[in-house]
């Protein structure tokens, strides 16, 4: 049965939302637009109405009497002054708007007549009302409008417009003509209404589903955000004590092996005695082992827990990368960057690796410069190598390391550029505004 209901039915009702916040949050962004464009009529019909009035006042084009001329300048002065006086409630201003309005519909009626163009003041007052005010405001300009329109037969026939010059007895058409234009009019206007009333209901409800999801969706972003640097820190944790276990533990226990193998050799005596090689390449060996198991376990926690450890774990990248692939790879800038969250700190030493593992992969270059440098209260870290770079007009690919890069510096609230460096090769720079000192 419901479900064959029209979308706009299917609504749930504005009452029921579930966050008043939101709801408020709406109402206050269409009052301050309302405000807006109230002032905004102001200043336009003031502007706009001011030539006629002046060739009203000076008798050109259409006559009329000096009572309706005194009329029309009265309400021009409270429209200027209602424009001037900005410091009024915007309803209040909106009241006086409407208002003018009402009453020229009403002159101007009593003037034309069902010959004029009266009726479509009365007309657009109502939905002036509802845009500017609200949609009670709105049916209660309708109301009125509808009553000024069925007095308007009786104050001519009775005199009551001969403040403006209008006699008694003026009335040009039949009560009944009148009678069939008010129905019109109020057929026209309540079915405009009702229109533009729901026309607004669907828009206020539509702006606080649209609000309410844009929160829920900021809440759950944050969400997942903590989430993920939950996980990374529980990764790292891990790793750190795999580290730790492998330096104490393997590496401590391999130590103690070369030892006894090395008092083995000196127990056998001379170098020639049997099994004297076996012995040495078992030492060999498990020296080997005890160089991979130390370079694992600084790969697997580069960074230590001190507020310094960043700048030495820089250090020993630049040294490995001088050892391992003969490229002078130095650590420039400054040298007293504090980074006291651990955590951070390897997220700074992870861009700066991968941006050099991409260095010396792919950019075919002599050197690697890793340079820090205070900026505005925050920190820059810049890599750059002097290798090919990229080719004019093009940019990098956003691959896994690219794009792992940028995730890391969005951890630390910063931002990755790349570029052409200074030596005509590729730069990274991470650079993160404000430097945490806790």
């Amino acid at each position: 049965m419901h479900a064959n209901k029209p979308f706009l039915y299917r609504h749930a009702p504005v009452g029921d939302a579930p966050d008043t916040d939101v709801a408020r949050g709406v109402d206050e962004m269409l009052r301050q637009w309302r405000a807006v464009v109230i002032d905004r009529l102001h200043k336009l019909a003031t502007v706009l109405l001011l030539p006629p009035l002046l060739f009203v006042l000076a008798g050109r084009g259409v006559v009329l009497s000096w009572p309706l001329r005194g009329f029309l300048l009265l309400n021009y002065l409270v429209l200027l002054a209602s424009t001037l006086r900005r410091s009024l409630d915007p309803q209040i201003r909106a009241g006086i708007l409407l208002g003018l309005v009402a009453s020229t519909g009403v002159v101007r009626l009593a003037v034309g007549q069902l010959a004029g163009s009266g009726r479509l003041s009365l007309l657009v007052m109502p939905l002036l009302a509802l845009l500017l005010v609200g949609s009670r405001a709105g049916w209660a300009a309708a109301a009125l409008s509808l009553a000024l329109y069925a007095a308007a037969p009786a104050l001519l026939h009775a005199g009551g417009f001969a403040f403006i010059g209008v006699p008694a007895g003026a009335l040009a058409s039949p009560p009944a003509f009148w009678a069939l234009q008010g129905a019109s009019l109020a057929a026209i206007l309540l079915t405009l209404l009702v229109l533009f009333t729901y026309f607004l209901r669907l828009q206020r409800r539509t702006m606080i589903a649209e609000r309410a999801a844009n929160r829920q969706l900021e809440q759950e972003a944050r969400r997942r955000r903590q989430l993920e640097e939950a996980i990374g820190r529980l990764g790292e944790e891990e790793r750190r004590r795999l580290g730790a276990e492998l330096h104490d533990g393997l590496c401590q226990q391999l130590t103690a092996a070369l030892l006894r193998c090395t008092g083995l050799e000196h127990a056998r005596g001379a170098p020639d005695a049997p099994h004297a090689s076996e012995l040495a390449l078992i030492r060999a060996s498990i020296q080997e082992a005890i160089d991979t198991a130390y370079v694992v376990a600084k790969g697997l926690c580069p960074v230590g827990m001190d507020a310094d450890a960043l700048v030495p774990a820089l250090e020993r990248l630049c040294r490995d990368v001088r050892r391992r692939h003969g490229i002078a790879c130095r650590l420039l800038g400054d040298r007293d960057v504090a980074i006291r969250n651990p955590e951070h700190a390897l997220l700074w030493y992870q861009i700066a690796r991968e941006a050099v593992a991409n260095a010396v992969k792919h950019a075919q270059c002599e050197q690697i410069s890793i340079a820090l440098k205070r900026v505005d209260g925050g920190l820059e870290m810049q890599i750059a190598d002097d290798g090919r770079g990229l080719a004019e007009g093009t940019v990098p690919v956003a691959g896994m390391g690219l794009s792992i890069m940028r995730y890391r510096a969005g951890l630390l609230g910063g931002t990755l550029r790349i570029g052409a460096g200074g030596n005509g090769g590729l730069e990274v720079a991470c650079r993160v505004p404000v430097l945490e000192d806790t």
